[in-house]
């Protein structure tokens, strides 16, 4: 077992894992990086471009059909021979959100190449993490461009960009020797050979009891003889050696539901999500258990009114004033709170920059939206709201659904899940870690009351919800 790329002496990737696969588990894989990965609906809409988007396209006579051929090479899983064709349409127009897209997925194509130069290698990571913020800034939204963003956040050099630390999970890759029996053990898995690869990756759990994959690997291939029993003893080790790595409580809640236990397959998946809420996975497989079940999941809305700074003095949506007895003026309030904290816009759009991580923690130079604030700001907006309803001049009747839903959050003590799983930007998520380690039961009632409890609406609802990115 290598590691994908070396891409410096200090960058080691990590693995990502695979839900329920039908090849091997990979104990390495190549880098990819996430802007946002989140499940659900939250209460505002961004996805802002992290530069300038070019907007004018230069065809050349063979435009066309380099497009034809490009396309072709790509869907019959040729990208690296697609990859230079990318390279050109892309800078004939960087107008196309699909161009972006598929180059970002040859470059990974690239970076797994055999051999492949380690600077060389890294600068196909770069280019790659450019390119799907800029397929996303193009409105690309795809599950591909989401999940290449996602996996990218399991790397050291992710992590390092986006100041959100990985757990042990993702970055202990386990002794030399163990390595050489994790690859016997993917080649048996490979080979559809589960009782050997079972007893080959126990076998590797036994050697190194604090790799998470072997322990994970295990289960899947009880998993795959549908031995639920032994791997669920499996996936309840990996989750002992990581607890904040999503895919054990996943790969289990597959296995308890194929074996007929669903309401202990939704904790499983639930935990799943509160483990890594970001994550496209985790959000998929809730939803198809809730529509297996007739139930929605969907997160709750509440819009905020945008603000920004302009020429040092705050610019607000108009229709915020006057009060016509909704309540929607207070947000005025809120406004004041965070300008007062250093925020310039409503929304933190890309990661802290100028910042360093010391102890799993991030140390930012400059402003980063923080869950103290973004709570003090709401407690206050709704401190307010409460003002007005009690003289009358906003009443319950004409109150904003909006403003109802945050009331009835800070009084069921949930503002703080609301704003962490549903209404979260990149700086708000740098505090999730801390919350999760204190306040899961917390979390996971939260997933239960307000994300998991709607009737399906129409039994034809099968696809997983597209995810607005932030």
């Amino acid at each position: 077992m290598k590691p994908a790329h070396v891409l410096a002496a200090a960058l080691l990737l990590a693995p990502i894992g695979n839900a329920q696969q039908t090849t091997a588990p990979q104990t390495s894989a190549p880098p990819v990086l996430t802007q946002q990965p989140h499940a659900g609906q939250p209460f505002y809409q961004t996805n802002p471009p992290i530069s300038p988007l070019p907007t004018k396209a230069q065809h050349q006579a063979n435009f066309d059909a380099e497009t034809q051929q490009a396309n072709a090479l790509f869907v019959a899983g040729r990208r690296l021979e697609a990859l230079p064709l990318y390279d050109d349409l892309c800078r004939q127009d960087p107008t196309v959100a699909l161009f972006a897209e598929r180059h970002a997925a040859a470059l990974l194509a690239k970076q797994s190449t055999p051999g492949i130069d380690s600077k060389e290698s890294l600068n196909a990571f770069i280019q790659e993490y450019n390119e799907l913020h800029r397929a996303q800034a193009l409105g690309d939204n795809s599950v591909l461009v989401r999940t290449l963003l996602i996996a990218a956040e399991k790397t050291t050099l992710g992590s390092i960009i986006t100041g959100i630390p990985l757990t042990v999970g993702y970055t202990y890759m386990g002794t030399p020797a163990v390595q050489t029996a994790m690859a016997q053990a993917e080649t048996a898995f490979s080979a559809g050979k589960f009782d050997d690869a079972a007893k080959l990756y126990v076998a590797a759990a036994g050697q190194d009891p604090a790799l998470y994959t072997a322990a994970l690997y295990a289960g899947d291939s009880f998993f795959r003889n549908k031995d639920y029993a032994n791997g669920g003893v499996w996936f309840a080790k990996a989750i002992a050696i990581d607890p904040e790595r999503e895919t054990a409580y996943r790969y289990w809640g597959d296995s308890l539901y194929k074996s007929g236990d669903v309401a202990a397959a939704k904790d499983k998946l639930i935990q799943a999500y509160v483990a890594e809420p970001y994550n496209i996975a985790t959000w998929a497989e809730l939803y198809q258990w809730a529509v297996a079940n007739k139930l929605t999941l969907a997160a709750p809305q509440a819009h905020r009114p945008e603000f920004y700074m302009l020429n040092g003095k705050v610019d607000f949506d108009p229709h915020v004033l006057p009060e016509t007895g909704d309540g929607h003026a207070s947000w005025l309030i809120y406004q004041h709170v965070r300008v007062l904290r250093g925020a310039t816009t409503l929304v933190q759009n890309v990661p802290p920059s100028g910042g360093t991580m010391a102890n799993g923690d991030l140390n930012a130079s400059g402003y980063i939206h923080t869950l103290a604030e973004e709570v003090d700001a709401l407690t206050a907006l709704l401190t307010d709201v409460k003002a007005k309803l009690a003289a009358g001049t906003v009443t319950q009747e004409k109150l904003d659904p909006g403003l109802k839903l945050l009331l009835r959050l800070q009084q069921d003590n949930m503002l703080e899940c609301f704003v962490l799983l549903n209404a979260y930007d990149k700086g708000l998520l740098h505090d999730y870690p801390k919350f999760r380690a204190t306040h899961r039961d917390q979390l996971i009632a939260y997933v239960n009351r307000y994300l998991l409890t709607q009737p399906v609406p129409a039994p034809t609802a099968t696809a997983v919800p597209t995810q607005p990115a932030h």
